[in-house]
């Protein structure tokens, strides 16, 4: 069986360069960090190019390895026009340390401010701050010990997201062990005056109770089975009856008599069909809680 040797990394391969117009201003201010340990004034990569070179590889599926981000700065291209050096694995590898990315943030949150919405009208109005929150595992190597998920033999690492629905930008990104709790994380990222959408995931009722006296606004599917009592039932327009809308209902009560108290302030229920069926062929029925008592019930099926 022959070696199957990484394909060499050439300047025609290379995507996104012409990005850094505009993203290479936003990283002139890191320049100069993690340069104070340098006494001998020798120090060949800088935050600002290490920032580049991680890009760079994200820009282009072609460079798969440690080695392929390595061998980037060698293109004549990328040395002309961000004034970097070649340097040792082992340079690149301790900069995963000596550079904070905590300091990106704020050249995330430049970024975002000039997103702009992709909807107008009444979906715009309505939906404008929509954010939807979430989180995903991401294979972790086995030496990052921290990462532990399942047990001492699986590990990975859970991204959870806040994600501006209509400017289509990140709002927040934390990073946990796999088997961190997503709705703490929610708790974390949840912001005043903001309007959230979760999963089942997320599902529960204490916590819905907690964003609402934030005060925030929020979306959050349940279970099918889900158990509540009805305040007021909602007539349903032909818009939403489009949008798969089968319920609309106000409730006085979300759980059971026995385990939960009247809700403090009305809550509401939106079962949605979805058009999709599960694995029995039984139609997929959407069961969305939220405490938006003035949002169009499609408008809800949309969010």
């Amino acid at each position: 069986m022959g070696l199957c040797l990484p394909v060499p990394v050439t300047t025609p391969d290379l995507h996104g360069l012409q990005y850094f117009r505009l993203l290479g201003p936003l990283f002139d201010h890191l320049h100069a960090v993690g340069t104070a340990r340098d006494r001998a004034g020798n120090r060949q990569l800088f935050y600002d190019q290490y920032a580049t070179v991680l890009l760079l590889y994200f820009f282009n599926p072609t460079v798969t390895s440690l080695r392929g981000l390595q061998q980037t700065p060698t293109l004549a291209q990328v040395q002309a026009q961000f004034g970097i050096r070649r340097t040792s694995v082992s340079a690149r590898s301790e900069a995963a340390s000596v550079f904070d990315a905590a300091l990106l943030h704020a050249v995330l949150t430049a970024l975002g401010a000039q997103l702009r919405p992709h909807l107008s009208g009444a979906e715009q109005a309505a939906l404008a701050s929509l954010t939807a929150v979430d989180g995903s595992l991401v294979p972790a190597v086995p030496r990052m010990l921290w990462a532990v998920w399942q047990d001492d033999q699986h590990r990975a690492a859970k991204m959870h997201g806040a994600f501006a629905v209509l400017q289509h930008g990140p709002v927040h990104v934390t990073v946990t062990a796999g088997n961190a709790s997503e709705r703490a994380e929610l708790r974390r990222l949840v912001q005043p005056g903001g309007f959230d959408v979760f999963d089942r995931g997320y599902a529960d009722y204490d916590l819905f109770q907690e964003l609402h006296d934030l005060p925030c606004s929020f979306i959050g599917r349940v279970k099918y089975n889900t158990v509540y009592e009805i305040q007021e039932e909602r007539s349903i327009p032909a818009a939403a009856q489009a949008a798969g809308v089968q319920q609309d209902v106000v409730l006085r009560r979300l759980g059971t008599a026995h385990h939960f108290r009247l809700l403090p302030q009305p809550f509401r229920v939106v079962r949605v069909a979805t058009g999709k069926t599960d694995a029995h062929g039984t139609p997929e029925v959407m069961v969305l809680v939220t405490n938006r008592l003035d949002l169009d019930a499609d408008l809800v099926a949309l969010a």
